[in-house]
Order: C-alpha cells, then sequence, then structure tokens
C-alpha cells in the first residue's frame, strides 16, 4: 500500500461517514484498545526518529529495510507521513467524536482527543524540525510547505458537513475556511455515493496527491494496521463502500 492511497482512504471515510456513526450498537471496546495502541506505538516511533533528526544524527527510514535508498532527505520523508496520515487521523476523530453525539454518550471522546492531541504534537514536531534541519534545501521547504496546505485545505473540505451537523467545528485545520467550504456546498447535489460532486471531488483529490516520488512509498506496518481498522468498523457489503472500494483499497482492508 502506498502513501498516496492513504488520501483515498480519507475521501472514503468522509464521503460515507454517516454509514458509522448510525449504525447501530457500540464500537467494540476492542476495536477502540487497538486505536489506542497502535496509534501510541506510531507515536512513539516518530516522536523517536524525529528527535534523532533534530539531533543530527541519521535513522532507519522504512526505505531501507526493502533496499531503496529513498532520494529525498529522512527529514521531508517522514514530515511527509506525518502530514498525509493526519489527514486519515484527524477524519477518524471526528468520526470518532460525532457517533458519540449522535448517541447522546460519552464513551469515546476522551481517547479520541488524546489520540488527536497527540497527532498534533507530531505534526508540530516534524514541521519544527524541517525548519532547523540544514540538510533540507530550498526546494524540500516548499514540497512540505505545498503538501500541509493540501492536507489541511483537502481535510476541511472532506469533513466541514460532519463537523457542521455535529458541531465538531474546533477540529477543522481553519475554522473559517472550512465553514466557507461547507457554504460553498450546501446548495449542490446530495452528495452520496452516486453524486458526480463526489466524483469530481476524488478525481481532484487523487490529482492532487499523485502516486509518484515521496507518496508513492509504501506506508508503515503501524498505518495498514489503523487503516485495516477504520475500514473494518463500516457496515460490511454495504452498498455504498462496495460502490466506491478500488482493488487497492479492498487490499488495504484485507492487509494485517
Amino acid at each position: 500500500m502506498k502513501l498516496a492511497y492513504l488520501t483515498e482512504v480519507a475521501a472514503l471515510l468522509a464521503a460515507h461517514g454517516r454509514l458509522f456513526v448510525e449504525q447501530p450498537g457500540e464500537v467494540p471496546a476492542q476495536t477502540i484498545g487497538d486505536y489506542y495502541i497502535l496509534s501510541r506505538n506510531r507515536f512513539n516511533r516518530w516522536m523517536r526518529d524525529l528527535n534523532d533528526l533534530e539531533q543530527g544524527l541519521s535513522i532507519r527510514d522504512p526505505l531501507h529495510l526493502i533496499g531503496v535508498m529513498p532520494a529525498r532527505p529522512a527529514t521531508r520523508t517522514l514530515a511527509e507521513q506525518v502530514l498525509i496520515n493526519e489527514m486519515v487521523a484527524r477524519i477518524w476523530t471526528i468520526l470518532l467524536l460525532a457517533r458519540d453525539r449522535y448517541n447522546g454518550v460519552d464513551r469515546i471522546h476522551a481517547l479520541a482527543h488524546n489520540v488527536f492531541l497527540g497527532h498534533l504534537s507530531v505534526r508540530h514536531k516534524a514541521l519544527s524540525v524541517v525548519l532547523t534541519d540544514d540538510r533540507l534545501q530550498q526546494g524540500d521547504l516548499v514540497a512540505i510547505d505545498k503538501l500541509r496546505k493540501s492536507t489541511e485545505r483537502w481535510t476541511d473540505l472532506l469533513c466541514c458537513p460532519l463537523m457542521s451537523e455535529y458541531n465538531l467545528w474546533q477540529y477543522a485545520f481553519h475554522e473559517d475556511t472550512a465553514r466557507e467550504l461547507y457554504r460553498d456546498r450546501v446548495d449542490q447535489q446530495s452528495i452520496d455515493f452516486r453524486s458526480r460532486a463526489w466524483v469530481l471531488i476524488l478525481s481532484g483529490l487523487r490529482h492532487t496527491f499523485q502516486e509518484k516520488d515521496a507518496l508513492g512509498c509504501p506506508v508503515h506496518d503501524d498505518d495498514r494496521r489503523l487503516i485495516r481498522l477504520m475500514l473494518n468498523s463500516f457496515p460490511e457489503e454495504s452498498p455504498e463502500m462496495t460502490f466506491w472500494m478500488s482493488s487497492r483499497v479492498r487490499e488495504a482492508r484485507r492487509c494485517s
């Protein structure tokens, strides 16, 4: 599974968030526990690598493990991984909190918010290291900033309907922008799996995050397990998920 595919997963989660939010029953305790443990493991790995990079040390980039030397500095590679994964992490946080609000309970909020704050810490650390690592060239800085802006805007676009419905605007990257994006969308046709609007959104997202360079790199095992957990939390065989499920997303849902 490649890093670029995570943006498609993010779109899938957001497009069909209502299926997850409104399905009967509670999120299994095992799912919540696994989500916390996998997120904690990833947090620890990222922070360890970022601390090493901050001190001028080298890290064992996942690409080294398969004999491929990355063409970019490790700081850029890691920052790009954090930024892309944050799209999925932020959307999943919104889905978890929306489900609590839909059911009128406060069961998942504390854990989901805690994991969200951890990811914010990693993001802040990654961008701080980017600004202080003299091994990065000007082109690296420009590319990272461009990716940051793209992930922020796309996440707010994908999530603005749920943020509006469940008053979760504080989880937008930029609340004013997210509200504006929502106002721009409310007069569009109904957005469901047959909607032309979603076809256009998904096409635009694939154009923005193309499978090349760093976004063509394989994701870490922690990321694959988290994606599998999220996708498997949706109702099985729902027509919406079946319609959108490409072969690569099906693979992500099955992989362990």
